[in-house]
């Protein structure tokens, strides 16, 4: 851990500490929900590059679409649905990886 601590962040451990024990996101239950916020963020980047981004952030058309397909219908419609509804076709992870990637 140390030496990819340096490698990677540039910057040294802090002494007599490990981590790695108290990264506990994904061993103490939290593990699907970590998993979950990342698929909403896989979701959100697509429709933000496909809606918002082209159309424009603030438009007042891309907002109403948005209120009507992804927030109206809240709990109401399976989200996979909504995402189709408002996106015009099946939601795929392309922007995610091209906002995540250096």
């Amino acid at each position: 851990y140390d030496v990819i601590m340096r490698d990677i962040l540039g910057i040294p451990p802090v002494s007599d500490t490990c981590m790695p024990a108290t990264f506990a996101h994904l061993t103490g239950g939290y593990d699907s929900k970590y998993y979950g916020y990342l698929w909403s963020q896989v979701f959100a980047a697509d429709m933000f590059a496909t809606r918002f981004l082209p159309e424009g952030v603030l438009s007042p058309a891309v907002g109403m679409e948005y209120r009507r397909c992804i927030l109206e219908p809240g709990g109401t419609l399976d989200a996979g649905v909504m995402l189709r509804n408002f996106l015009g076709r099946e939601p795929n992870s392309d922007a995610f990886f091209r906002m995540t990637s250096p």
